[in-house]
């Protein structure tokens, strides 16, 4: 039994390890080596987004713990984006596209009509009032020519999936090793006994 239970505890650490190590893998560039938060490219130019909630301790995104009203803010890493209009738009359908425009009305949560922040920050109230994938579209415009969109889904109330699938496989090698343990148990006591 001990080198079963020895190799369980082995698997389960490796599981674990690795696990933690996928996980850190799962975020972005530069989450990872700037902690720049989620990020939204609009053609070439970057928009780091921060999603935060009444009673949370930091922001939270692209996976937003619960529902309720959020605030959603945008904030220009590209100093071009100053000089350009945004156009912001939070909706239900996580396959929406940028630049759908008013087709969008009946899922949309929230809505900036097209305007220049010259701070580059842009805040938007909204009510994430059920569980699922939400898009945050971002629609910016030079005035002339140039229009670009981008695109940032976001999951509310969802969980990670990946550590539940961690739990379960790690809880059938441990069902497993007991149940190979015993049948193993069982083997031996019915084996008969040598006298010496």
């Amino acid at each position: 039994m001990s080198g079963i239970g020895r190799f369980s505890a082995a698997l389960i650490f490796g599981i674990v390890m690795l696990a933690s190590r996928v996980q850190a893998q799962d975020t972005s560039f530069m989450d990872m080596n700037m902690n720049m938060g989620c990020m939204l490219m609009a053609g070439m130019h970057e928009m780091q987004i921060s999603v935060y909630q009444a009673g949370a301790l930091d922001d939270s995104c692209p996976e937003i713990n619960a529902t309720g009203a959020s605030v959603v803010t945008l904030t220009a890493v590209s100093k071009e984006l100053r000089d350009m209009s945004a156009e912001v738009r939070i909706v239900r359908d996580p396959d929406a596209d940028p630049k759908a425009g008013a087709r969008l009305d009946p899922v949309t949560l929230a809505y900036l009509p097209p305007k220049t922040y010259p701070s580059g920050v842009i805040t938007i109230p909204a009510n994430f009032d059920q569980a699922g994938k939400y898009a945050i579209l971002v629609t910016v415009s030079d005035g002339k020519d140039m229009t670009m969109s981008g695109k940032l889904v976001v999951n509310v109330a969802q969980g990670s999936h990946q550590w539940l699938m961690v739990f379960i496989f790690a809880g059938l090698v441990l069902a497993g090793g007991f149940g190979y343990y015993l049948w193993d148990f069982n083997r031996r006591k019915n084996l008969p006994t040598k006298k010496v």
